[in-house]
């Protein structure tokens, strides 16, 4: 079978291979126009931007295999998505990969296309720098495509820079084995000794550190998402802990553990947290001191790379280098990936400590982090003295701002895409109908089969035993009620209209627009959204022609001063 792209491409790209090197190869997507003239890999834009990436890595270009996962160019360098993708990656397989394969101990698969033809899988942005089983011998590290961070994701290159480094060091030395040694889920009394054992290491060196993660509906793997009121039930499903590398405890959140979980939070010891602003207050809430100078880890990782993601997941591909992947688990094995998030966390940590020293920056997070917090601590339980007439009156002032704002988006919502009560509108018309509207529904009616009168009586039937002339036969005798689905005119109370999801979501789809979707990190299904980045999107698309969206954006910000700041006017 000939290639699918045969006919349609308009170049072949031969793969550079190195003499010797470092038996790693760079997987590119297809050539484009630069690479087809001159039949090579990566040799226009993408190409320059490789090179430099390598260079900035320490790295020497030459000494990389560099081939594309399909060797002729693509119509328009379109293959993603495309009706021939599959096809044309299949016959390169089959013709091509094995001797380049053979070649090298590494693969780095740049890009959603080559990650999709190695792995079956997309979702490069999640996938990076973990190093997981390649075709044969081999190994794969994915990392994003230099043509992203060519369009303007220039953060993403310490991304790659780490990515192709590691692959070298694994080519090179091989993949180290780290064993771990989790306790999950066990008796109340180990779970106690466990807690024993780290408060008899912590007396022996008071250095150590107690890293501890909780787990809570909606909490996933976006830590840098959260805040503390993301889930204002406050509940607590479990907790892990962690105070020696690739060691770690995991409990449920009952009473009977609470003996172990006091003894390891209540200590002295200095802690260490992700993303302390959501965790803490959750376990103070259930009535647990935190004891002991905390780190958050994510704010430490700021300061060493404020333009980087600071979700666990990805700092994971820095500080641990060699840690499998496992934030897809938290559905599947949420004792181990609750362990593994503490480990991680702890792990993470000490690798940031050590890069914030050896680049100067721990004064930064001493002074700014470690010295600062007690002080901002103690003002929070102490409070501070509020003017509360002046309070009411921003809150009044906010609350005018909020309904005007709400206003203007109510007059741009079309009557299509508006709720009313009851859906099926009155069944009997209301004596009073001054602010109600009209509405036409599906119904059940029933009608006289003869003359059609609505919701006829048993009378409307009656039969007449002796007729006259003064009194005539019942032009209806002998008919009978029949019930059909007909459409009717109602009246209804017209919702108040609020940028809600649920309301959102029909402004969508009543002016044909598309619905955003997340995937939803436990269950790994896609579900409509409405949220902040989905309505920025919008603007993005549509906010020419429509300025809903901007005061949906201001709504939000003015219903979050006045529920969590200022307050609302009684």
């Amino acid at each position: 079978m000939g290639c699918p792209l045969a006919p349609l491409s308009t170049g072949f790209i031969r793969p550079q291979l190195a003499s010797g090197g470092y038996r790693v190869a760079l997987v590119g997507e297809a050539g484009g126009a630069d690479e087809a003239e001159e039949g090579a890999p990566f040799v226009g834009r993408a190409g320059g931007r490789l090179t430099r990436l390598i260079e900035l890595a320490g790295l020497d270009r030459s000494l990389f295999d560099i081939w594309n996962v399909t060797w002729c160019r693509p119509p328009d360098n379109k293959l993603e998505g495309q009706p021939y993708e599959g096809g044309a990656i299949n016959h390169c397989r089959k013709q091509h990969w094995d001797r380049l394969i053979d070649r090298v101990s590494v693969i780095v698969p740049m890009g959603n296309v080559p990650l999709a033809a190695f792995t079956g899988r997309k979702g490069i942005l999640s996938t990076r720098g973990y190093v997981r089983p390649g075709p044969g011998t081999t190994h794969l590290v994915p990392t994003v495509h230099p043509s992203f961070i060519e369009r303007g994701m220039s953060k993403w290159s310490s991304a790659f820079i780490n990515d192709i480094q590691k692959a070298v060091l694994i080519a090179r030395e091989g993949l180290p084995i780290e064993l771990t040694n989790y306790v999950l889920d066990p008796l109340p009394g180990e779970a106690y000794e466990w807690a024993k054992r780290y408060r008899a290491s912590l007396n022996n060196d008071p250095t150590i550190r107690l890293a501890y993660d909780i787990e809570t509906p909606g909490k996933g793997e976006d830590e840098e998402a959260l805040s503390d009121d993301d889930d204002p039930t406050f509940t607590i499903w479990r907790i892990g802990f962690s105070f020696e590398p690739f060691g770690a405890l995991s409990v449920p959140w009952r009473p009977e553990y609470m003996a172990a979980i006091r003894l390891l939070l209540e200590g002295d010891g200095e802690k260490v947290v992700w993303n302390a602003g959501f965790d803490n207050p959750r376990i103070v809430s259930n009535g647990v001191a935190i004891n002991g100078l905390v780190h958050d880890g994510m704010v430490a990782w700021h300061i060493l790379q404020s333009d980087l993601p600071k979700k666990l997941g990805f700092v994971a591909t820095f500080a641990t280098p060699f840690q499998p992947e496992w934030k897809h688990l938290s559905h599947s094995r949420p004792a181990f990936y609750n362990a593994t998030d503490a480990d991680v966390e702890l792990r993470s940590f000490l690798h940031i400590e050590r890069e914030l020293k050896r680049v100067g920056l721990w004064k930064v997070y001493q002074d700014d982090v470690l010295d600062l917090d007690p002080i901002l601590r103690h003002m929070s339980r102490v409070g501070v003295l509020i003017d509360q007439d002046v309070r009411f009156e921003k809150a009044v002032q906010l609350a005018a701002k909020q309904t005007e704002v709400l206003a203007g988006l109510e007059a741009r919502v079309p009557l299509s895409a508006r709720r009313w009560d009851p859906p099926q509108g009155f069944v009997r018309a209301p004596a009073e109908t001054e602010g109600l509207i009209s509405i036409e529904v599906e119904a059940s009616v029933k009608r006289c089969d003869r003359c059609g009168l609505i919701n006829p009586t048993k009378p409307h039937f009656k039969t007449l035993k002796r007729p006259t002339a003064k009194k005539p036969q019942n032009p209806c005798a002998g008919a009978c009620p029949v019930v059909r689905q007909e459409k009717v005119i109602r009246f209804a109370r017209l919702v108040p209209f609020k940028p809600s999801r649920e309301q959102l979501i029909r402004y969508q789809l009543a002016l044909g627009r598309p619905v955003p979707t997340t995937k939803d990190k436990k269950t790994g299904e896609r579900r409509a959204t409405m949220n902040e980045k989905a309505v920025k999107e919008m603007i993005r698309k549509f906010g020419e022609v429509d300025p809903l969206y901007a005061g949906v954006l201001e709504y939000r910000e003015l219903d979050k001063l006045g529920g969590t700041y200022i307050g609302r006017p009684a």
